[in-house]
């Protein structure tokens, strides 16, 4: 039995049994593996005039790019077939030619008559994937035909091509904004369509072409706001990212009135020393003037706005749930901010990654908001499995909601998670009960001898955290606690951590 056959099927590649070959990568091979015949068996079936085995080498290429592997090298084989009348395989040529039209310009550049023909294809797909390698063409020499192509596809009856075009137009942009003008006028046609597959595509043009045109928004406001329930959940996010932003040029702040009202209501009470040497004259001028004070009522087209936006906190996707809610905070009433709370919470609920910014979000409207949580403390207890910055997260949640009513739960809450073996989370525990020790008065003194027991533990770390902590709240009432320092100071000096020593010798 010869060797020399073994040889010969292991050059080609691991390929199994029934198994295709997608080309063998010279960098996983042999010493001596070559790519001088790589891809030929695919250029050979691509040269034929057999529709069916183009179609499969087409399948097998496609194949390959999804695998991450490089098939530049089938370019020239590939374009060719650009003009082919077989359907399917003209639409995997599209899907290739989209890929690497980039990458290889010069003979992309070869090919653009025949891609001009495609935009005039009766199939609807084909139209779009010929405007879609069209503008992957970054050359300037083309701009003029793109910006024809974009024109025509901005009038097309499908309205799958429309969304193509509206897609082109940032890439037209991108590569010459001379054409910024024209472009203006393709997007405000393309805002006035009534189809819901175009609106977010559209959108996401104006955000980077023009988002200084507001007033291209007025007119096609209303037909946005209730065209959102429809677009796909990529365009729902994009459409209401760009209406909060409209929003809160165009109306009035909901909170901000309340916040006016609130201050104009104290001074009048309060009034001032000029006001009181003028004597009764001017209390009745005050008092006059109070009723004329018109009290905030709402336009009609912010409450569309939050009528058509709040069904969306029910989205299966976690980014338009987000962004609902990023409006919600902006822009409802105060009595109306709540709703976005039990969603954002049923988030907690998702991977790690979705729980992360969430609580972002929720750490930041917490601090202002801190009555929306309130009822929902416990869905922010931190769970064993929970990842070192998920817990830490949690910890700011929780520390910005603590208050006179909870916070026994809060620090009973805090005690279990001082027992943590994650050090990093126990420091940062502490530095928790350090907050709220500061906010709420009343608990300090306990959160003080509490700290003052963690001076005893084994783990350094956890004694110079607690330390710190200490210092910073004695700087507060430092006459009162008189006997934890002299504590402080009985303290072994046989202490490896610098802070801690640094932050003892401070409060002696």
């Amino acid at each position: 039995m010869s060797a020399a056959p073994a040889y010969s099927e292991d050059k080609g590649g691991s390929a199994g049994p029934g198994e295709p070959e997608y080309g063998h990568d010279p960098a996983s091979g042999g010493i001596f593996s070559s790519d001088y015949k790589r891809h030929d068996d695919l250029k050979e079936m691509l040269d034929t005039n057999k529709d069916s085995l183009k179609l499969e080498a087409m399948k097998r290429i496609v194949a390959m790019i999804a695998r991450g592997k490089n098939a530049s090298d089938l370019f020239p084989a590939v374009v060719k077939n650009v003009a082919c009348k077989n359907i399917e395989v003209k639409k995997l040529v599209y899907v290739y030619l989209v890929r690497y039209a980039e990458e290889q310009q010069d003979l992309a550049l070869l090919s653009i008559s025949t891609f001009q023909r495609g935009l005039k294809d009766p199939n609807q797909l084909i139209r779009a994937s010929a405007l879609r390698v069209l503008s992957s063409i970054r050359v300037p020499i083309i701009v003029p035909i793109m910006m024809l192509a974009i024109k025509e596809a901005a009038s097309d009856m499908s309205p799958y091509v429309r969304k193509t075009a509206a897609h082109a137009i940032p890439k037209l942009y991108s590569l010459d904004s001379d054409q910024k003008d024209q472009l203006i006028e393709v997007i405000e046609k393309l805002l006035a369509d009534k189809t819901t597959l175009v609106a977010g595509s559209v959108v996401m043009a104006f955000e980077e072409v023009c988002p200084e045109r507001i007033d291209l928004i007025h007119k096609n406001y209303r037909k946005l706001c209730n065209l959102l329930i429809d677009v796909e959940e990529w365009g729902q996010v994009v459409i209401i990212s760009m209406l909060t932003r409209y929003a809160r040029t165009q109306f009035l702040s909901p909170t901000q009135n309340e916040s006016l009202l609130e201050e104009n209501a104290e001074k009048a009470f309060y009034g001032s020393e000029e006001d009181e040497a003028k004597g009764a004259g001017s209390e009745e001028t005050a008092a006059a003037a109070l009723p004329a004070r018109k009290p905030y009522v709402m336009d009609p087209d912010h409450r569309l706005l939050l009528r058509n936006t709040k069904p969306l906190l029910q989205s299966r996707s976690a980014a338009v749930v987000m962004a609902v809610a990023q409006l919600y905070f902006h822009l409802a009433p105060k009595a109306e901010v709540g709703v976005i709370a039990k969603a954002l919470v049923r988030l907690l609920r998702s991977h790690s990654e979705v729980q992360y910014v969430v609580l972002q979000n929720v750490a930041t409207m917490s601090i202002k908001r801190r009555g929306m949580f309130e009822p929902y403390l416990k869905s922010f207890y931190i769970r064993s499995t929970d990842p070192t910055q998920i817990k830490i997260l949690k910890l700011e949640v929780l520390t910005n909601l603590a208050n006179e009513t909870n916070i026994p739960t809060v620090l009973r809450e805090f005690q279990t998670y001082i027992r943590s073996m994650d050090k990093d989370f126990v420091a940062a525990t502490i530095q928790a009960i350090g907050r709220c020790a500061t906010n709420i008065g009343r608990v300090r003194d306990t959160c003080l001898n509490g700290l003052v027991q963690l001076l005893s533990n084994r783990d350094e770390l956890v004694v110079a955290e607690s330390v710190v902590v200490i210092k910073k709240l004695l700087q507060m009432q430092p006459a009162q606690h008189g006997e934890i320092i002299k504590h402080l100071a009985k303290l072994t000096d046989n202490i490896q951590v610098f802070r801690w020593k640094e932050e003892r010798h401070w409060t002696m």
